[in-house]
């Protein structure tokens, strides 16, 4: 896959901000990293930058900083920014050129792309100058989103390549991205480059190649982890972000489950329909032959919303207990090869 990431918005010339957001590169960053970077590799990952194994540099948050949301223009903190740009365009140019090292089935090369596209399409929306040029940001909701679908993007092409059949790990909840997008930058500001961190937590933590079910033994350990850290600090108030945490991931899990199981049918592309697809299309259906028979709309949006509710928790729960009375690899199996596959890289490292 050819990577086309050099898109460029507005006035911002090629390479304008690379020097103002260069990786720092100092005896404790280096320090810090090299220990990173060590224990990614103990675990089987790779957290240096793509660009020295020979890999694509992508340009694109460097390039298009400007638009990207940070603390200014999200809580008018500017000072929070790292390199006087915001903090979303430092966190995902780390993220980008620290992951996808190795990439044989092109999953990581699809992820990269799509986010591009994305995202590029959000900027496309903003509003535009007297010149036609974007003005303002795009919001943490446009690239979340964006991060959702280019991962189950890529998960499917994946799939319906053959290069991958069990690739299926859908993107991590927003409360752990928002982390990851206003917090790690926040190390830059102490000379500390957070490229092998933040790629080393997208590795091990969402890594597309995953089955549905080893991406979820992972993120229910850290939804735990963040629970007792948070209950450790602030009592029970603190355990509710880990338990919300905990509860978004093992929704998503058992969504992707469904979808890969075909509970619900298929789509019109003959790929499996999630809980959350399958309820819509419920509701859709409840909708029209509501107001079909009544001859009101707001009557038949009523039944609708109502019957997608039922349906989403109904088919969630079916879905749920399906995949755990199975033992099948998405959420039951994996966690014993996951468990012992994390022991044995321990161990070994």
């Amino acid at each position: 896959m050819v990577a086309n990431f050099n898109t460029i918005y507005g006035k911002t010339a090629p390479g304008a901000n690379d020097a103002a957001m260069a990786e720092p590169s100092n005896a404790a960053s280096n320090t810090i990293n090299r220990g990173v970077n060590a224990m990614t590799a103990a675990t089987g990952y790779d957290s240096t930058r793509v660009t020295s194994s020979g890999g694509v540099d992508n340009p694109f948050y460097r390039n298009n900083a400007q638009y990207m949301p940070g603390w200014g223009n999200t809580f008018g903190i500017d000072a929070l920014d790292p390199h006087g740009l915001p903090s979303g365009a430092t966190a995902q140019d780390r993220a980008t050129n620290y992951v996808g090292q190795n990439d044989p089935s092109g999953v990581w090369a699809g992820v990269r792309q799509n986010l591009v596209q994305n995202e590029g399409a959000a900027i496309d929306h903003l509003p535009k100058d007297a010149q036609g040029n974007p003005v303002g940001n795009i919001g943490f909701g446009d690239v979340y989103q964006g991060h959702v679908r280019a991962y189950h993007d890529a998960e499917q092409t994946a799939r319906d390549s053959g290069a991958n059949p069990n690739a299926g790990n859908p993107f991590i909840d927003p409360l752990s991205f928002g982390l990851a997008m206003y917090g790690a930058p926040l190390m830059e500001h102490l000379g500390i480059n957070a490229g092998p961190i933040t790629g080393a937590s997208i590795d091990y933590f969402n890594d597309p190649t995953d089955s549905v079910g080893q991406g979820w033994l992972k993120r229910a350990g850290l939804g735990l982890g963040e629970m007792a850290a948070g209950g450790a600090i602030a009592g029970p108030l603190g355990m509710i972000p880990g338990a919300a945490s905990l509860a978004w991931n093992t929704g998503t899990a058992v969504n992707a489950y469904a979808e890969q199981q075909h509970l619900f049918g298929d789509d019109d592309k003959g790929h499996g329909l999630g809980v959350t697809q399958w309820a819509g299309k419920e509701g859709d259906a409840a909708n029209h032959a509501i107001a079909g028979l009544t001859g009101s709309e707001t009557l038949g949006s009523i039944a609708g919303g109502v019957t997608d509710v039922a349906a989403t928790v109904g088919g969630g729960l079916y879905a749920g207990a399906t995949a755990l009375g199975a033992g099948v690899s998405s959420l039951a199996s994996d966690a014993g090869s996951a468990i012992s596959s994390g022991v044995g890289a321990v161990l070994s490292w």
